[in-house]
């Protein structure tokens, strides 16, 4: 279940998208779907063409760096211990 709310341009001057106005962007867009960033965007050495930063409410915003790269939300779906079966509790436990 993931949400397209807009997509990178280039860098003013540059055929690119820079790695601080690509952040600059993706924050503008999450504040134009009133959607709230937590803490900070993924350390670009983990992954230098790809901008990630948590959202509110459990998930991710995600991007592609480069020109027309989608901006998606990538919402978590959030489930209570007593809400899960036996076998589910089960294959959690088995899967360490």
């Amino acid at each position: 279940m993931n949400e397209t709310i807009g997509s990178l341009k280039t860098t003013p001057d540059r055929s690119v998208v820079t790695w601080a106005h690509g952040k600059r962007q993706v924050r503008a867009l999450l504040r134009k779907a009133a959607i709230k960033p937590v803490g900070f965007f993924r350390a670009r050495r983990e992954n230098s063409q790809e901008y990630v930063i948590a959202i509110e409410g459990g998930g991710s915003a995600r991007a592609v760096r480069r020109p027309g790269g989608k901006v998606t939300i990538h919402r978590a779906k959030i489930v209570k211990v007593s809400d899960l079966s036996a076998d589910d509790l089960a294959a959690i436990v088995a899967a360490g």
